[in-house]
């Protein structure tokens, strides 16, 4: 079984990796000004593809990125507001686990104050009032801040990173449980549904397993042979 310091440091490692992941693409489109819903689609694929698996000791870190449509086929209503969901999930050797999830929505420095902002707000806060946030895209990165109070700022500075966030989220200090994907069933089923339910386009998954539920939990059954 991991020690706490053991975790911390995986936590740590997250942290550390994904904001120079989130810096690195951010600072890359700021002159671009590419528009916030594609930008956070690149931020999450470029994530899953630096880390996709970590291995720490007796720990074992998983990354997994689901993206549906805008438009046509298979596109999803935005019924909450938000541009991304994020889903932090830890399953540690005593099966005591934890499925949360956190609401965001993403918008340039420039365009922050978007008329549109206040009822996509509105949308995250009703679904969950602790775990919806503002990500704000500026030269030098990400500045997450809790929706509910974004409107209320009257002054700059606070707010936390990406990085920090979803940390915070796999040590249960952040994440709403109610959101949470459901760990009974495969990670991609999960996503997928938990996103439809939601109306969010784009989905970055965080699972942390330690000691044997390292191993894959599901199993694809085998096709029965003809006679």
């Amino acid at each position: 079984m991991a020690t706490d310091e053991e975790k911390e440091h995986v936590f740590q490692a997250i942290e550390q990796a994904v904001d120079a992941i989130v810096s690195e693409v951010v600072e890359g489109h700021y002159e671009a000004l590419t528009q916030e819903p594609q930008l956070t689609s690149k931020i999450a694929g470029a994530i899953e593809h630096t880390i996709k698996k970590m291995d720490v000791g007796d720990l074992n870190v998983q990354v997994e990125v689901r993206d549906f449509p805008a438009q046509g086929r298979g596109a999803l209503e935005g019924k909450v507001g938000a541009d991304v969901y994020i889903s932090v999930a830890v399953i540690p050797e005593d099966r005591k686990d934890v499925s949360k999830g956190m609401l965001a929505q993403a918008k340039w420095d420039h365009s922050a104050k978007d008329p549109k902002l206040p009822e996509q707000i509105g949308k995250m806060t009703e679904r969950s009032e602790s775990s919806s946030y503002v990500w704000v895209y500026g030269p030098d990165g990400v500045t997450c801040y809790p929706a509910g109070d974004y409107l209320n700022r009257h002054s700059e500075g606070g707010g936390q990173s990406v990085g920090s966030l979803i940390a915070n989220g796999l040590r249960c200090e952040e994440g709403d449980r109610r959101i949470g994907r459901d760990l009974t069933k495969p990670l991609i089923t999960s996503l997928n549904e938990i996103m439809e339910e939601l109306g969010v386009q784009t989905a970055v998954s965080f699972t942390v397993r330690e000691g044997s539920r390292r191993l894959r939990p599901y199993r694809r059954r085998r096709r029965k042979r003809l006679e």
